[in-house]
């Protein structure tokens, strides 16, 4: 409880499913986002709905309800029934969109909330409540870590004073450029664009020779692979995974490689699919490279991962352009092209004068250091940062450099010093985003057709084919981007902002070190770094190199050094861990320690410039207990309890991180406040122990009535809140031996409890019967609601259930391993194959579909499905029927939990349903209910919802 007994929003119901629903249709659009997420490239932006929902509930008092909030934030329907809340309506609407007749916002009766920013008239009105709450002044907001901007944008909009921070220089000028320069009495956007096109014609002008074109063509993109020689029989080799141009289920156009035996050269034909030649004849997905091993399209030789990457380091290849993708003038529309000998002579020619130009060979010379993400770019070859570009990328990137350089004086000339900043700010922008398209690390996305972003994750994935962009050609280069940036982000940013007239700065430091007195924050409002998940530092060097170029005598004070900094950084980075591990202490747990330390430094500014009577509202989105346990004893050591929680679906499935993966789809909003930084008397566990177990089935049945759709991993997530409510509100507690009791204890008894009460809503009774390493393996589909999860989790579940994780992988072949993760094994990686002689099956699938008996029931019906797949029906059933699988209690149960969990398109659930069906289930004779066999359409990769079941 705050000082003065003031209580937030935050800290009462908040309408978690409406912002989700929002956050989804911000997401999906991917055409009409917010206009600063277009501004610069970073790493795990938050949507407007709940960067707006954070900043809003934690400074409004919690009399408001949630009509007047959610009306306050946007949510203005226009064809809303009287009857029916906004949260009704909104809900309602989600679930009928898809039969709606005229456009998305037509249906809501709305246009997206990022597009609303608050009248005079309703500002004034969210005002005198605040100044009601806050002794008649307005709230400061503050945001430590704000990297992209969301929250303190949102902050601003709604007149609040607002305080942003950023420990890396790049988001730093991103957020000068979003919530500072966008401020000014003059508009600046046709200034930014007509030096940008000053800078971009007297670039063109130099660069025409290195461009060639044909009279009716604009060519926009050049695709090239990476080749290499053939240590056997000599052929140039170019590496692609595939060959694809612009794919549409299987047809489209390609490019067909034909080996050249005069010159051991291959040569590209354009083709058609199918209509130039069949799948069958030439199948364009099959490319030189597959899992990092090369075949020879001529002798067949393969060449492994290792020796590639050799070859990379000794820099023994060179790159061959493949397809050219062009506008054309006549029709209008985009075509491809084979390259003719003007174009190689034009690529050479830029190579040439790269090599021999003095100012570009020895530009970006900055060694990249060795680190989590980094070291994939070292073992690949490049060890400086220009080793990113070919000799013509960097010949483009440097020439338009040089142009700036040459107005840059001008500019500052003719403006005033604040202006002059801004213009020259964002022309630095409009390079930025030329950087993100045109490396060797930028892919072909075939499926649009498009050039796809450099970062499309948050690493540096290395492209065996990649794409340079055309930044001279007339609609679609460096003009594209300026105007992108001018009119879009700039103007787009400026019209949001027009109303405000918030105080706002923008701070360039470490978040635990703020230039901000004591009690001077009345909330904070933060997005912490991602654990281990995002090294923004070591990503953020790509863009500072040339950011530096551009502004280090602008904005002197963001470019000091050579690199980011890395020191002050709170991530979990086990790389700087690298040779100071011990048996006793491995790098991951160095790295864990680390981020615990630095968040608690971090909390600990947040608690001395917070004032008494505030409140701390931190968004969290991550799935490992790991994360949770080391974030909650940061927060612990700096003097905060946590007084409320709340989960909202926020994350786009379309990021790489996500797809195809267990992920985390929510955000955990956590509010918490100052608490008496005198220890209190310990609490016994046990008293605080049937407490957390209540609290975390309440929270999952609450959520449940909302109907708010989460996964079961975002459900367990959401009961960390209220356990950590009661944890910290008890600190410190203690076992009945005295030792105190990690978080982490709690977070796991919450996670059993939310576990058992799911097992007992969703899955059958039987499961608890079966044996421990059955229940793992089907407690792990319906957990996690994936193939795939991390490692830890897995390793949690079992010992949950009382079984060691890694034996289910070497003793029963249960899962396997990638990228560190878990994978769970279908049947026919388990079981032998029935149609060999026992002598000649793999030895290393452990179940024998011969024997009479099996170690568990898993294995059992595994065997089942293996032999139905391979004989058929009735020699299944014969099979059954000899091991008694009729009157196995174990055997039915783990059948019918499997067609509970599975994904309908799993080959593995569709057996099992075989079973069920016919003479096989006449003797089997499960009780299942119908719902069991319908399928989501909605959503064919994944299970739905609870609320599917």
């Amino acid at each position: 409880m705050s000082d003065n007994n003031r209580q937030f929003k935050i800290q009462d119901t908040v309408p978690v499913r409406t912002i989700g629903i929002e956050t989804e249709r911000e997401n999906l659009d991917f055409q009409h986002r917010p206009p600063h997420r277009y501004a610069h490239v970073w790493f795990a932006p938050r949507p407007t709905p709940v960067s707006r929902l954070a900043v809003l509930a934690s400074v409004l008092p919690d009399s408001i309800d949630d009509d007047t909030l959610l009306n306050w934030m946007g949510f203005k329907p226009s064809n809303r029934n009287p009857d029916d809340s906004i949260a009704e309506h909104v809900r309602n609407k989600r679930q009928t969109k898809d039969q709606r007749s005229g456009s998305e916002h037509e249906h809501y009766g709305y246009r997206k909330i990022w597009r609303y920013t608050p009248s005079d008239t309703e500002k004034d009105e969210i005002h005198n409540s605040l100044e009601n709450t806050w002794d008649g002044e307005l709230p400061t907001v503050l945001d430590a870590t704000a990297g992209g901007g969301s929250i303190p944008l949102e902050s601003i909009r709604y007149g609040l004073p607002t305080i942003a921070n950023e420990l890396n220089p790049v988001p730093s000028v991103v957020l000068k450029a979003l919530l500072e320069y966008t401020r000014t009495d003059v508009d600046l956007t046709d200034d930014i664009i007509k030096w940008g096109n000053e800078i971009d014609s007297r670039a063109r002008e130099e660069l025409q020779e290195f461009f060639p074109e044909r009279d009716d063509e604009k060519i926009q993109t050049y695709l090239f692979a990476h080749r290499v020689t053939c240590p056997d029989c000599g052929l140039k080799v170019p590496l692609a995974s595939n060959w694809w141009l612009d794919r549409n289920r299987g047809s489209g156009k390609a490019v067909r490689p034909r080996v050249n035996d005069e010159s051991d050269h291959v040569d590209f034909d354009i083709v058609d699919i199918p209509e130039d030649v069949e799948r069958d004849e030439f199948n364009p997905t099959d490319g030189t490279i597959s899992y990092s091993k090369m075949t020879c399209p001529r002798c067949h030789v393969t060449l492994g991962s290792d020796s590639l990457k050799e070859k990379l380091q000794e820099d023994d290849f060179d790159y061959q352009l493949y397809a050219i993708y062009y506008d054309t003038y006549t029709s209008g529309g985009c075509e491809f092209r084979k390259p003719e000998e003007k174009d190689f002579e034009a690529f050479e020619k830029a190579t040439e004068f790269a090599d021999s130009d003095v100012d570009i060979s020895t530009s970006l010379t900055e060694s990249i250091p060795s680190g989590e993400k980094t070291t994939e770019l070292r073992r690949n070859g490049m060890t400086e940062w220009r080793d990113l570009f070919t000799p013509r990328q960097l010949l483009t990137h440097h020439t338009y450099w040089q142009k700036f350089e040459e107005v840059k004086q001008e500019i500052q000339d003719e403006y005033p010093e604040q202006q002059a900043e801004s213009i020259l700010v964002y022309l630095c922008l409009v390079a930025d985003k030329a950087l993100d398209y045109n490396s060797r690390m930028a892919q072909w996305d075939a499926s649009q057709p498009k050039i796809g972003h450099m970062f499309a994750g948050s690493d540096f994935a290395f492209s065996w084919s990649f794409v340079e962009h055309n930044l001279t050609v007339e609609d679609h280069g460096y003009d594209w981007m300026l105007s992108n940036i001018a009119e879009d982000v700039y103007g787009g940013v400026r019209e949001l902002l027009e109303n405000s007239d918030a105080p706002s700065e923008v701070l360039q430091g470490d978040a635990a070190d703020l230039s901000i007195d004591d009690g001077d924050v009345d909330a904070v409002v933060l997005d912490p770094p991602y654990y281990g998940m995002i090294m923004y530092a070591e990503l953020g060097d790509y863009f500072y190199v040339w950011m530096k170029k551009y502004l280090k005598d602008i904005i002197p004070d963001f470019f000091n050094s050579t690199l980011t900094e890395k020191e002050d950084e709170a991530v979990a980075n086990k790389s700087r861990f690298e040779g100071v591990e011990s048996d006793e202490l491995s790098k991951k747990e160095l790295a864990r320690r680390e981020y615990e330390r630095k968040m608690t430094n971090i909390f600990e500014e947040m608690y001395r410039v917070l004032n008494p009577g505030g409140i701390f509202t931190m968004m969290f989105t991550h799935k490992e207990t790991e994360a949770w346990d080391t974030l909650t004893k940061a927060l612990i050591e700096s003097g905060f309890v946590v007084t409320a929680s709340h989960p909202v679906n926020t994350e786009n499935q379309h990021r790489v991180q996500q797809a195809g993966r267990n992920s985390a789809d929510s955000t955990i909003l956590l509010s918490s406040e100052k608490r008496d930084l005198q220890r209190s008397e310990p609490t016994l566990w046990e008293e605080v122990k049937k407490d957390t177990q209540v609290r975390a089935q309440e929270k999952v049945k609450q959520l449940e009535s909302q109907e708010a759709e989460f996964t079961k991993v975002d459900m367990m997530l959401a009961s960390f809140g209220p356990t950590l409510e009661i944890f910290t509100k008890n600190y410190p507690v203690v076992d009945d031996t005295g030792e105190e009791v990690s978080p982490q204890t709690a977070l796991d008894e919450a996670r059993g409890a939310v576990r058992d009460y799911l097992i007992e809503q969703y899955l059958n009774e039987g499961i608890r019967d079966v044996d421990a390493k059955t229940e793992w393996y089907v407690l792990a589909w319906f957990v996690f609601e994936a193939q795939r999860f991390p490692y830890d989790e897995g390793r949690r579940l079992a010992v949950g259930v009382g079984e060691n994780v890694d034996s289910l992988k070497k003793e029963n072949r249960m899962w396997r391993t990638k990228s560190g993760d878990i994978v769970l094994r279908p049947h026919g990686d388990r079981v032998q194959d029935v149609n060999k002689a026992p002598e000649n099956r793999s030895g290393r699938k452990p179940v024998d579909p011969d024997s009479l008996s099996f170690s568990t029931a898993l294995d059992k019906v595994h065997a089942a499905m293996h032999i139905y797949e391979a004989k058929g029906a009735t020699e299944a059933w014969n099979w059954m029927n000899d091991r008694n699988c009729g009157s196995d209690p174990s055997f039915k149960a783990t059948l019918e939990g499997l067609l509970r969990v599975l994904p309908h398109d799993h080959d593995d659930w569709k057996l099992a349903r075989d079973l069920e069906a016919g003479e096989t289930g006449e003797m089997l004779d499960l009780d299942l209910d119908s719902s069991i066999f319908t399928n989501d359409e909605d959503d064919e990769d994944r299970q739905g919802s609870l609320n599917d079941f």
